[in-house]
């Protein structure tokens, strides 16, 4: 009878797997699908893909099934803590709901875990071989496609633009839509196309050979320094786990030296940081914002040790912490790195059952020596990324920690089942119930498209305000809400100012409406203090026509003697903490003279869109918001300028805030 009953949902089980399958590589193959996913429609194929693992293991626990052969008890703890962790610390988030919708990737995983565990351990042996050749056949569909679209990318180009930039300076964001998901994806997948390759011949060993070569290509065009440190740890792993003799280890760890050195020239990101640097040039972006994660996620961690903040969090914890960092930039709002973002959003729970999964692949590695390399390789490039809420690389994670899981010696009890069908129930329920979208981030951008109309001023303000009731840690908010009430309210217009300053120091135009905020309130001196922290932050306001108008006009000689005493230097050459930005201090003071001075001619009129924001806010069925700030540039100063101008925010966080917040008495 059991039999029977099992047969009657063999269809609708294989139907169900095969929507998730297809819903899986569609938004993996889709351009841009780790962003797609977050607008309609592709969310709800989101919802359907992640909601399918947990359906078919509830469909697998069912009493009239033979039982689900479960891992040992050290894996299934671990499991199950992966899947209820990011739940309760979801819970416990002051942003539950939108955290709760981010704790279904872990969920989901877990029971693919589960259910390619128990296939894996069932009667047919041969689930194993036909396991490892689906992630190679997935491997070989995503490195074609990615390298199919990067090579349309670069033949779009003119070719004096190709020339002129070199070939691989054109990073590979695709089939996900970034670089880094890039270098993941063929970490992932180069090992099963090699053993594939490795244990066959003919027509077989011919196309996983040719699609390796195509995963390591795109794995090379990503640019990604961390993917290239990954494969190197990969190879390295395998061969150490490989049984080979040491005559082929030779011969292949020096192929693999000889490779990894023409890689490391060709990659011009690699080769900038081969080379003998300048003390005095600017520093490497992408260093400097690496550095600035690594800060504000220790700091996130250390004040919600236990649970976190709640996954996927970052964007909206972040700004409460870049006022004391030393780099970063407004539209960068993430950690890149896995075990740091762990450790922000999951806190020690989180990162304590990483940190044991870790040792169960170590001590399991026989099980399946190409899973564990891959993992191995993968592991050291999650340093530099985090990348488990995409949902390919979630699965992917699930099914090699299947491959290496030991069964468990005995057949769980009842009780077992009925706490995995409870627990799957209950945390299914709490995302669906309490979960929903941070509602903050369509009010702020229907707030400033309703602001195109000025009769519509109470109803944008009234929008901002309710945003920023739910959520006071948000500068678009503060910054656009301190335009508005600037000539109404300027005493709450510099409230507003202020508050965006400590969320986004580095903010162009935040000083100056801080100053006219300051102006309006009779306050002249201030007023021309906040300027002159304007033109420090971003020198192009130094020739900015907005020093035509008037009432700004007669701060002009207050703002000069203002820019040139902050920019005085702190500290002796010869101990100064930064070379690069003490040498811009040194160069801008001499354009102190040139402050107010607009040459004749058209200016640059404009309004900064934040072209970023929904991906930020993983909302992309909103408008790009457009702030409210009238930016005028003097298109011919920089031009004349005998050396280039520092970019906006050179001055770190930290000392902006510093001379912000100066004492009175020490401007005079």
């Amino acid at each position: 009878m059991s039999t029977v009953h099992q047969d009657s949902l063999r269809l609708p089980v294989r139907i169900l797997a095969g929507i998730g399958g297809a819903g899986l590589a569609t938004l993996t193959l889709v351009d841009r699908g780790a962003t797609r996913m977050h607008a309609m429609p592709w969310n709800w194929l989101l919802a359907v893909t992640l909601a399918i693992p947990p359906l078919l293991l509830l469909v697998r626990l069912r009493p009239q099934t033979p039982t689900l052969k479960l891992p040992k008890a050290t894996w299934l703890m671990v499991a199950i803590s992966i899947a209820v962790i990011p739940v309760l610390s979801a819970l416990g988030s002051p942003y539950r709901g939108s955290s709760l919708l981010m704790a279904a990737a872990p969920l989901a995983a877990t029971c693919l875990f589960f259910l390619l565990h128990d296939w894996l351990h069932g009667p047919d042996n041969r689930h194993r071989i036909s396991l490892e050749k689906i992630l190679a056949g997935a491997a070989a569909a995503v490195g074609f496609v990615s390298t199919m679209q990067w090579l349309g990318d670069v033949l779009s180009l003119d070719r004096e633009v190709i020339f002129s930039r070199g070939l691989f300076e054109m990073r590979n964001p695709h089939p996900l839509g970034h670089s880094n998901y890039t270098a993941g994806l063929m970490l992932l997948g180069l090992p099963w196309l090699a053993r594939l390759a490795w244990r066959n011949c003919g027509w077989l060993r011919s196309g996983a050979t040719s699609a390796f070569i195509l995963c390591l290509l795109a794995l090379f065009t990503s640019g990604s320094r961390g993917g290239l440190l990954g494969l190197a740890v990969l190879v390295v792993v395998g061969i150490a786990i490989s049984g080979m003799t040491w005559k082929r280890i030779w011969l292949i760890g020096g192929a693999g030296v000889l490779v990894a050195g023409l890689l490391a020239v060709a990659n011009p990101r690699i080769r900038d940081l081969l080379g003998p640097r300048d003390p005095l040039s600017e520093p490497n972006l992408s260093t400097v914002q690496r550095s600035a994660m690594l800060e504000a996620g220790l700091m996130m961690g250390s004040a919600r040790p236990l649970l976190g903040w709640g996954p996927g969090t970052t964007p909206l914890v972040y700004p409460r912490y870049r006022h004391a960092l030393e780099g970063g930039a407004d539209s960068v709002l993430q950690l890149h790195s896995t075990p740091l973002a762990l450790w922000a959003e999951t806190g020690a729970a989180g990162l304590t059952a990483a940190l044991v999964l870790g040792g169960l692949v170590i001590f399991s590695w026989r099980r399946s020596p190409v899973a564990a390399a891959t993992l191995a390789g993968y592991g050291v490039f999650a340093l530099t990324d985090y990348q488990l809420d995409v949902p390919v690389i979630a699965a992917a994670a699930g099914t090699l920690l299947a491959l290496l899981s030991a069964p468990a010696s005995k057949p769980i009890p009842t009780t077992t089942r009925w706490g995995i069908v409870l627990t799957i129930v209950v945390t299914v329920g709490l995302i669906l119930g309490l979960g929903h979208r941070d509602p903050t981030p369509g009010l702020n951008s229907r707030a400033l498209i309703l602001a195109r109309d000025p009769a519509t001023q109470d109803q944008v303000v009234a929008l901002l305000k309710d945003s920023l009731a739910l959520n006071p840690d948000q500068e678009i908010a503060h910054f656009n809400l301190g335009w508005l009430l600037l000539v109404p309210e300027p005493k709450k217009a510099e409230q507003h100012f202020r508050a965006a300053a400590r969320l986004v120091p580095d903010k162009g135009g935040v000083y100056f409406g801080l100053g006219l905020a300051l102006l309006n309130q009779g306050r002249p001196t201030e007023a021309a203090h906040a300027c002159a922290l304007e033109c420090i932050n971003d020198p192009r306001f130094l020739a900015s026509p907005w020093w035509t108008v008037p009432e700004i006009s007669a701060l002009q000689e207050t703002t000069a003697v203002e820019f040139a005493r902050m920019l005085a230097p702190a500290l002796p050459a010869s101990k100064a903490n930064n070379p690069w930005v003490e040498h811009q201090m040194a160069l801008l003071r001499t354009l102190a003279p040139r402050l107010g001075q607009v040459s004749p001619g058209p200016e640059l009129s404009y309004r900064r869109e934040r072209i970023g924001y929904p991906v930020l806010m993983r909302n992309l069925d909103i408008a790009p918001p457009v702030d409210l700030y009238d930016v005028r540039e003097d298109p011919r100063f920089p031009a004349s300028v005998p050396f280039p101008l520092p970019p906006k925010g050179w001055l770190p966080s930290p000392r902006l805030l510093m001379l912000l917040d100066e004492p009175s008495d020490t401007r005079h």
